[in-house]
């Protein structure tokens, strides 16, 4: 055991320093899917092969761990339970129902895939809920991480909305809210979830899962705004949205 919580440290402090520098590199480099897709990554797949290959680790690395730790008598308790699903719902709603809903015939790069399941991987190795239930923070933390949730389908269900039929590849001006202020709402809304779930759990863990989706989203969102400048000029930019925080940036 105390082998194990040598290496949990260290993973902590690695994914930590390895968050900074990828959220550095992706002030540079823009990562080929979705809006920003090229050629010059790789063989591709797609999309929703691959954001299901991509997703799916991280639920099934959850769920065994969950077990294993019943299995060898740490018992059941029902707030761990609670952080657990959680936790579940949003890669379900990631690996499985989210892609099954895309239009389109987009494809992401497999090297982005692999980079992703490592990254997603690593991150359900981190986590490990400790136990309160009528704390602040649990309170707070999951208000935040459902009010998250809440932005991150509502934005995911307009911009689908937005594709006529399965075969449409257009991209299309999102309006409405949560829209009304940023470009990228459902990054705004993933990000407010692993925030809540970085207060309620109150762990080392949860706030290196938050820097890790800081560094990837936001970045991104950077480059989904300048990629609807490209597409659409003046009618995009004299909506005047913030890339991804309201009145932030």
């Amino acid at each position: 055991m105390e082998i194990f919580s040598i290496f949990y440290n260290y993973l902590l402090w690695i994914m930590t320093i390895l968050g900074v520098i990828v959220f550095i590199i992706l002030q540079f480099i823009t990562p080929a899917y979705g809006m920003t897709y090229n050629n010059r990554w790789g063989n591709s797949v797609r999309s929703k092969t691959g954001w299901f290959i991509m997703e799916i680790p991280v639920f099934a690395a959850m769920l065994i761990m969950f077990l294993i730790s019943l299995h060898y008598g740490h018992g059941f308790n029902w707030v761990t339970f609670t952080m657990f699903c959680f936790f579940e719902i949003h890669y379900l709603q990631r690996s499985i129902i989210f892609p099954s809903l895309m239009k389109g015939t987009s494809k992401m790069p497999i090297s982005i895939i692999v980079v992703g399941v490592f990254f997603n991987t690593c991150n359900a190795l981190m986590q490990d809920p400790i136990s309160w239930f009528w704390s602040p923070q649990f309170i707070i933390g999951t208000f935040l991480f459902f009010l998250g949730m809440v932005i991150n389908l509502s934005a995911d269900r307009i911009i689908r909305a937005l594709r006529q039929d399965k075969n449409d590849n257009n991209y299309y001006i999102p309006y409405g809210w949560p829209f009304k202020n940023i470009s990228s709402a459902n990054y705004f809304g993933e990000i407010l979830e692993w925030v809540g779930f970085a207060v309620l759990c109150w762990s080392m863990a949860g706030l290196v899962f938050v820097i890790w989706s800081f560094a990837n989203i936001v970045p991104r969102s950077k480059a989904v705004y300048e990629r609807y400048t490209q597409f659409f000029g003046e009618e995009f930019t004299k909506l005047k949205r913030y890339k991804i925080f309201p009145y932030i940036y």
